[in-house]
């Protein structure tokens, strides 16, 4: 029997990987070895930003974004992401699909209609946050930004329906700011929040 892939040798609190390093060789290998190494240390993050021109066959993607789903805790997606993935299946089906492959959150981001967030227990969803769109570039970066910073400071209260609100909340104002001005610009901590306090 081979052992196991070794423990990561350093031990961080997030490991957030996606797009085309998960699919694409050579490095799409290394990514799956560290989320195996990552199993039951730290909270895995996965956004797989589907990039069709840059992509195999659509069967093989499935399956490779099916094949690393277990090894996640949050898999966030767009709704194209997700009908691409899934064609005919609803987005409520694919978040549930998601999370009876393993993960502990499954969370599908729909622009202006907001995004809908799922855990084995929980669906809800959450508004986006009006904006004058500037510039759509960066808005899925922003969203997982904040996401991976909601499940940080989420204390001791796991994936209650509030505190999923919340988590959302933050991440829908994070890619508002986004897209209201020109170019890939995040907000910075303190934009967010004086955002969240009107």
């Amino acid at each position: 029997m081979e052992p196991g892939p070794a423990a990561l040798p350093y031990a961080p609190k997030v490991l957030h990987t996606g797009s085309i390093a998960t699919f694409l060789e050579p490095g799409a290998a290394n990514v799956r070895t560290l989320l195996e190494q990552a199993q039951g240390g730290c909270i895995v993050t996965y956004d797989p930003n589907i990039r069709t021109d840059l992509l195999g066959s659509h069967s093989e993607a499935l399956r490779i974004f099916e094949e690393l789903v277990p090894l996640t805790s949050v898999v966030k997606l767009s709704d194209d992401d997700a009908f691409w993935l899934y064609p005919g299946k609803s987005l409520e089906e694919t978040a549930t699909h998601i999370l009876g492959l393993g993960a502990g959150l499954a969370v599908v981001t729909r622009g202006a209609q907001g995004s809908l967030m799922a855990t084995p227990h929980t669906q809800l969803t959450v508004p986006a946050v009006t904006s004058v769109v500037a510039d759509t570039i960066g808005a899925g970066d922003s969203y997982m930004s904040a996401l991976i910073l909601g499940l940080l400071l989420r204390g001791s209260q796991g994936l209650a329906p509030t505190v999923l609100e919340r988590i959302g909340q933050t991440a829908s104002m994070a890619a508002s700011i986004t897209v209201g001005r020109p170019g890939a610009n995040p907000p910075t901590h303190r934009e967010l929040l004086a955002g969240m306090a009107r």
